[in-house]
């Protein structure tokens, strides 16, 4: 699965000395937590790209309370029934949270995840043993061509190109955006005139929708989880300054949680229907 950033050779594994190389010699270790560092430094947009250290440990803690285990169960509703995927990634996985959710609903597969953040792989990797875990980006994915069967992306950043690129024929994306109102008391909390997020997209070139669904459900949070849910999005330094203190000494606030979830088909060679390892449901 894995390719050389450098040269795009297949890269094989040395048991011996835990380590991942090309035919041209690009060397490249394993780390002590497992996972394999394919980011190029002359690649990277700042010396630590990605969430910090102190977004990540807010993330797991609000992952480790249940807030998001919905979505992550919703996520695993929308495979279809009896699917016999081989290889999945996750893109931009984080501390891998729906990695392992992933791994429960299909045993049979191997998981992928990258990011372009270290110390999100570092500690997915720590923890999510049975997965395979890669430093990179998703606008480089250091992954072969037509190589991944299901693709998914919560949030994070992401390049058509690459997915397509990677997606085998007639293999699956999901991908997971805010609906409009999603946190939406959170933004009236920020913003003196709060906007929606945007609607969830429903095209993507080269691939097909085959179903659409929005999650919402409410939450309760208690001050220490309201700031670490504040901690761990782009709100932490967005909004009103004011506001963002006042906010921050709520002893507790309901929040509105919606998701839109769009599943997508690569179509095989020969178009709707006609792939070997279509996958998809009907919407």
């Amino acid at each position: 699965m894995w390719v050389c950033p450098h040269c795009r050779e297949v890269l094989r594994f040395d048991s011996e000395r835990s380590t991942w190389s090309c035919s041209n010699n690009h060397l490249f270790d394993v780390a002590r937590e497992g996972y394999v560092n394919l980011l190029p430094s002359n690649r990277k947009s700042s010396a630590q790209p990605g969430d910090s250290p102190e977004m990540l440990a807010a993330r797991r803690r609000i992952h480790d309370a249940g807030f998001y285990q919905p979505l992550a169960d919703a996520i695993t509703a929308a495979l279809p029934p009896g699917l016999q995927a081989r290889n999945v990634l996750d893109l931009g996985c984080g501390e891998g949270f729906y990695c392992s959710a992933l791994q429960r609903a299909l045993p049979w597969a191997q998981i992928y995840g990258v990011d372009i953040a270290k110390p999100a792989v570092r500690l997915a990797a720590k923890k999510h043993t049975r997965c395979r875990f890669a430093v990179a980006s998703a606008y480089g994915l250091p992954l072969a061509d037509s190589s991944v069967d299901v693709a998914l992306r919560v949030f994070a950043p992401s390049d058509d190109t690459e997915l397509h690129r990677v997606l085998a024929s007639g293999g699956l994306y999901l991908e997971v955006t805010p609906a409009p109102r999603h946190l939406w008391e959170l933004r009236e909390n920020l913003y003196h005139t709060p906007r929606p997020h945007a609607a969830a997209r429903e095209e993507i070139a080269g691939m097909q929708l085959r179903w659409s669904n929005e999650l919402s459900y409410t939450i309760t949070l208690v001050q220490s989880a309201l700031l670490d849910l504040i901690a761990m999005t782009p709100f932490a330094h967005r909004g009103n300054r004011e506001l963002r203190q006042r906010l921050q000494e709520y002893e507790k606030l309901s929040m509105t949680m919606v998701f839109s979830l769009r599943l997508f088909e690569k179509p095989g060679l020969g178009g709707e229907g006609s792939g070997e390892k279509s996958f998809a449901v009907e919407r």
